[in-house]
């Protein structure tokens, strides 16, 4: 009878002295008898593979998710498919974790306002310009989703610069008018704005504009002597230089700016993420569970740019935070986290270990990596991710490049090879063909060579669940830096029951 991967209850008490519910060597979950998986394994990150029907989200996927709830963890929950959110609701039915489920959805009455969130929030870092028009333009990224890598236009600079400076001073403006900003303000303040020197100097344009409608309350509101600073920049770009472009300059670097955010300015985008926002990404670090509930396979590039911008501003905010006066674990889990991949996710990776940030994503094969990373250096970047994600749950495969990929991982040890061969040779043509006389040749012998430890063959013999199976379901473990007690390898095969 295999062994079955069982949660891990670990009593909060021993003697008379509170065990530490956080500490990194908390067991969440049992590979075998004898081999755990703690918190500090699973802030080092976890890639589940396996092809579609392998039974991966059904019982590693699972096993993880409800390790994480029965240990106390908060975090955020990326969805692609149409019944993850019902499922996400089920795990904290079953872990008793309903109350701390935050369901953001269009009918739900959550907003995120990321621009907004960034001004305000805790921090010495908080409020500056140049924060707000990086979050911007990787929000503008996101929404293209064709990453910052160009197309290679000899001017293609002047004119993310300029766009930049556009940005920048119009953030300014709102910050210093009304202590908030969001990307219709941003729009309206933008396309009032005067076209021209004479119509920055016109009685018409000021009476009716929303953009001088802000420099005015600006130029009234009280500021610090920085910010008095900047208002003067402010007030002489769009004053002097903004109307002072070529109109052929201007509508370029204004169209750029507008044919990106048209995207986020309407429709459900615009309802959850440009008004006032009303709960915190940081509640993850109090427990709370932030389910994105725009599955992709309903909402289509709407679920994608919602889930990736949520996970992108997540991943800010939570290594962001102090872990010593809060050390709670928080987690980042993804199904079908090929969707949800961007460029810049290595980064993060590299270094989210510290903030207690525990890692999940799930996904068929190598290939969805690479083909979500695109763009120039995407192998480098797939790499860098696949490396920092220490722990690898090897499920079911078809796909020869997954399979070589998990072997290579899993690496090679020196085998042995016995070899023989057995021959003859006739004396004589006449005695051979009449099989009266012939000699014999037997060779026997032992070859040495390096091979996988785990043939990449092994990987399609898998079980994969379901009654045929008897509900059981085969994985390769890998654990990067350790040596499974159970076979003194980095590597351990397990077996997981099916819920029925």
């Amino acid at each position: 009878m295999p062994w079955i991967p069982w949660l891990k209850q670990e009593a909060k008490v021993k003697g008379s002295h509170a065990v530490d519910p956080w500490s990194l060597s908390t067991p969440l979950l049992q590979w075998s008898e004898t081999d755990a998986w703690t918190i500090g394994h699973a802030v080092e990150g976890l890639l589940v593979t396996g092809a579609s029907g392998s039974g991966k989200t059904s019982t590693s996927g699972t096993r993880c998710a409800r390790s994480f709830l029965e240990a106390g963890f908060g975090g955020l929950v990326l969805t692609a498919k149409q019944d993850e959110v019902q499922l996400w609701i089920e795990h904290c039915r079953a872990t008793g974790r309903e109350n701390d489920l935050i369901l953001f959805s269009p009918e739900g009455p959550w907003c995120f306002n990321p621009l907004d969130f960034e001004l305000n929030r805790k921090g010495a870092g908080a409020g500056h310009t140049e924060n707000l028009v990086n979050l911007f333009t990787t929000m503008l990224e996101i929404a293209d989703r064709t990453g910052s890598n160009g197309g290679g236009r000899e001017d293609e600079s002047y004119w993310r610069k300029a766009a930049r400076q556009l940005v920048r001073n119009f953030c300014d403006l709102l910050i210093l008018a009304t202590g908030h900003v969001s990307i219709p303000d941003l729009y309206r303040a933008i396309i009032s704005s005067a076209t021209s020197l004479d119509q920055a100097a016109s009685e018409g344009w000021k009476r009716n504009s929303y953009c001088f409608k802000l420099l005015v309350d600006a130029d009234a509101a009280a500021k610090s002597s920085i910010r008095r600073e900047d208002f003067k920049l402010v007030a002489d770009y769009i004053l002097l230089e903004y109307p002072g472009l070529s109109d052929k300059t201007r509508s370029v670097i204004v169209s750029s700016f507008t044919s990106c955010i048209d995207v986020m300015n309407r429709g459900v985008l615009r309802q959850l993420f440009c008004g006032r926002t009303n709960f915190s990404l940081n509640d993850s670090e109090q427990g709370k569970v932030i389910v994105v509930a725009l599955p992709v396979k309903e909402f289509g590039e709407v679920g994608v740019i919602a889930n990736v911008l949520m996970k992108y501003c997540w991943q800010l905010a939570v290594e962001r935070r102090d872990v010593k006066q809060n050390p709670r674990p928080v987690f980042l889990y993804a199904d079908e986290a090929q969707f949800f991949f961007y460029d810049r996710d290595f980064l993060f990776q590299s270094t989210c270990r510290s903030s207690r940030v525990a890692t999940v994503y799930l996904t068929q094969n190598l290939s969805n990596v690479l083909e979500a990373m695109g763009g120039e250096g995407s192998r480098a970047k797939a790499d860098s991710l696949l490396g920092n994600l220490a722990c690898k749950v090897f499920h079911a495969n078809a796909d020869p490049v997954t399979n070589e990929w998990a072997a290579s991982i899993i690496g090679k040890k020196r085998q042995f090879f016995m070899n023989a061969n057995h021959g003859h040779q006739s004396e004589d043509w006449l005695d051979s063909a009449m099989g009266l006389s012939h000699s014999r040749n037997v060779n026997a012998g032992v070859s040495e060579q390096m091979d996988y430890e785990v043939q990449p063959s092994a990987f399609h013999r898998l079980r994969t669940g379901g009654p045929a199976n008897d509900r059981l379901v085969d994985a390769i473990v890998f654990q990067n830096g350790r040596v499974f007690g159970q076979t003194g390898r980095s590597w351990l095969p397990v077996t997981f029951r099916q819920s029925d």
